[in-house]
């Protein structure tokens, strides 16, 4: 069986091949946000794919919706990308987490003054 690893976090996942990426998340307990269902309208669920991974290619409602710019950067909606084979993921941060970090981050340079 294929395996996806999302990272932060290298956390790796047996999936079956076809599935989307979306899915073989909420299936593992990983959050990637999303309003539309899996049907590829929202764009929440933006993903950066390493280029060696093995995914679909992007059908056209994901190319209408990211642009061809940003697919050959390795961006991808996790709703429309299905595993063909070993796949990594990098996520994006939390907005709510990156705030946090960037505080704590602050607070620690102060701290060495």
């Amino acid at each position: 069986m294929p395996k996806i690893t999302f990272n932060p976090g290298n956390k790796k996942v047996e999936v079956r091949q076809g599935e989307t990426i979306l899915r073989a998340a909420s299936r593992a307990r990983i959050f990637i946000p999303q309003r539309c269902g899996g049907k590829g309208s929202c764009t929440m669920c933006k993903i950066h794919v390493k280029a060696d991974s093995q995914v679909s290619s992007p059908k056209e409602v994901e190319k209408r919706m990211i642009g061809d710019l940003n697919l050959t950067g390795g961006m991808r909606l996790a709703c429309q990308a299905r595993v063909q084979g070993e796949v990594c993921v990098e996520l994006p941060e939390n907005k709510l987490k990156a705030a946090v970090r960037a505080q704590l981050e602050r607070q620690g340079q102060e701290d060495e003054w």
